[in-house]
């Protein structure tokens, strides 16, 4: 993965599978040492796996499987990510459980609202999903 100086996240990956609203791309992700020159030689560099990434495309016949493409974030996306994914809902947590014990003063009480609070949440992302995924897609480009 590479930043670029215009603040986007670029990754190199190979087109595996071509679907009616999308392209799944297989990225090849490597445990340590990602961007080291000298990673050849180095027994860390064997530990990889690979990731299918599904890819919403408006034109997925645009490509071809075996095809090496360029997969592409913004900062801004990976920011957004990680607010809805961890931030919202550890403040959500933690806010409800306190509250509960200056209110009630009971840790069953709290504990419990700390779960509600996530299945909440957890059911509000569930009912959601395209109005909050929809802005933080990754985009697919073909490399030249």
């Amino acid at each position: 993965m590479s930043i670029a100086n215009n603040c986007k996240l670029e990754h190199t990956g190979t087109v595996v599978e071509l679907t009616t609203d999308g392209v799944k791309v297989r990225v090849e992700q490597r445990a340590a040492c990602a961007g080291c020159a000298s990673q050849a030689s180095c027994t860390l560099s064997t530990e990889k796996k690979d990731e299918i990434i599904t890819v919403a495309c408006s034109n997925p016949t645009l490509f071809q499987v075996g095809e090496t493409v360029k997969l592409v974030s913004t900062r801004k996306k990976l920011y957004t990510a990680l607010f809805w994914a961890y931030i919202l809902p550890l403040v959500g947590l933690l806010a409800s459980v306190v509250v509960c014990m200056e209110l009630y003063n009971d840790e069953l009480i709290a504990a419990v609202s700390g779960l509600a609070f996530c299945a909440l949440y957890v059911l509000v992302l569930y009912c959601l999903p395209k109005r909050i995924t929809r802005p933080l897609q990754i985009e697919i480009e073909k490399l030249v």
